[in-house]
């Protein structure tokens, strides 16, 4: 692998040549088609409802470097949602972690002996500096070393169903990884981790699902850990080199080496609705991820409808009711050639533990709402969560039976107790 930092250079020189020769965005504001990028795969998703925009060759594994922190910190926020972990922990690095932090060629936050970071520390280290350490420790942490780790990057991705395999939980391969006692046993030399573009698009839905705030995290051009300022090397955030108000692109992650080349998975918005767009494999990345975006634009139109606060009935014939918010104040639907019909259908929706217990507590969920195109049979499906704590019964119904003696036991207990009397 070659020093991190050095693809944005090569970015940029690449950039300026493709514009020179004419390589640069050449649509025209009526052109509604989308041209084949330029890489070796690409994917494009609406975040909330899964919806497809894009693909290219989207089920192929590729290399794709240090887009494999997404993974990593999705696993670690995960960890925190399920109270194992929390964001203030404060983490040891190992002696391996401080020498791969002074490593030149792998390193963007050089790490002090004795020195420790939060979670949440090392989290913003990882998205916005794409500290290998940095990943590394969270892995550790996480699961208590570093080969449990990656056991538990590929379950995740079997349990998902995803074009991936991890050796790695910063993305640096076998070669790299050698030096700092961190390859997995019973890997290749030259073994790397190798992901499919849908498949990656995919832990980055799921981790802005489990932690909405991590686009704004991974958004920040620059921060300080323990005083030491670290820099993102994502162009085309505003005020970058490659910035476009027309994609307004709001993060998420870079990733280089000389294998997997330039890979991106980005972050923008249209009309309030979320996006996710991922390049895998290519020379001006950061051009190219503009020019798809704003194309898809001009392809596609969003249909949305609002999603408000409701009461939500428990169970069918009780009276028990509880006020419910949706994960998202709209649903919506992309549509190229005609325009969308959409329906909206919300059904109480309880988990098992919930009809067991009897019970639902302040924040779990309760519903579902269901938003259709009855175009083309497109389905967004967003959950409502309950905004207080109930029961299913609205009242506990109590029998009560006036109790029923014996005749003939009656009879035979009267004399005996006559008898007790004298």
């Amino acid at each position: 692998m070659v020093l991190f930092k050095h693809w944005l250079r090569r970015g940029v020189i690449l950039g300026l040549i493709a514009v020179i020769l004419g390589g640069g965005s050449t649509t025209t504001a009526a052109a509604k088609t989308v041209t084949k990028v330029a890489a070796r795969s690409a994917y494009v998703m609406d975040a909330q409802s899964g919806q497809v925009l894009y693909q290219q060759n989207a089920d192929k594994r590729y290399p794709i470097a240090s887009l494999s922190k997404l993974l990593t910190v999705y696993l670690t926020v995960n960890a925190i949602n399920q109270g194992k972990i929390n964001w203030d922990d404060q983490v040891p690095m190992s002696h391996d972690l401080l020498k791969l932090s002074h490593s030149y060629a792998y390193s963007s936050l050089r790490m002090k002996k004795g020195e420790t970071f939060t979670v949440r520390q090392l989290v913003a280290a990882a998205m916005i500096a794409s500290s290998n350490s940095a990943a590394t420790a969270l892995g550790e942490y996480v699961a208590g070393n570093n080969a449990k780790f990656i056991q538990l990057m590929n379950q995740q991705s079997a349990d998902w169903g995803i074009e991936a395999h991890f050796i790695s939980s910063s993305g640096l391969d076998n070669t790299d990884l050698k030096d700092y006692n961190l390859v997995l046993p019973g890997t290749g030399k030259k073994e790397e981790n190798l992901v499919s573009a849908k498949a990656i698009t995919i832990v980055a839905q799921h981790l802005i699902q489990a932690d909405p705030s991590i686009v704004q995290v991974s958004g920040k051009k620059e921060a300080s850990v323990n005083g030491t300022k670290i820099y993102n090397e994502n162009s085309c955030l505003k005020g970058q080199s490659h910035y476009d108000k027309k994609a307004n692109i709001d993060g998420l992650k870079t990733g280089y080496t000389e294998n997997a080349k330039l890979c991106f998975t980005a972050t923008y918005t249209v009309n309030g609705q979320r996006m996710i767009a991922t390049i895998l494999g290519g020379d001006t990345t950061f051009t190219a991820m503009n020019k798809l975006i704003k194309q898809l634009k001009k392809q596609y139109q969003l249909e949305t409808t609002a999603l408000t606060d409701r009461r939500i009935s428990l169970a069918t014939g009780l009276a028990t009711t509880v006020t419910a918010a949706p994960t998202s104040s709209q649903a919506g639907v992309w549509y190229q050639d005609k325009t969308a019909g959409l329906t909206t259908t919300v059904a109480t929706k309880l988990t098992p533990a919930q009809m067991s217990s009897g019970t639902v507590n302040a924040g779990e969920p309760v519903a579902q709402a269901t938003v259709t195109d009855t175009q083309t049979g497109a389905k967004q499906q967003v959950t409502y969560h309950s905004q207080q704590s109930a029961t299913l019964f609205a009242e506990r119904v109590v029998f009560k039976t006036q109790p029923q003696v014996d005749q003939l036991l009656q009879t035979l207990v009267k004399p005996m107790g006559a008898a007790f009397e004298g």
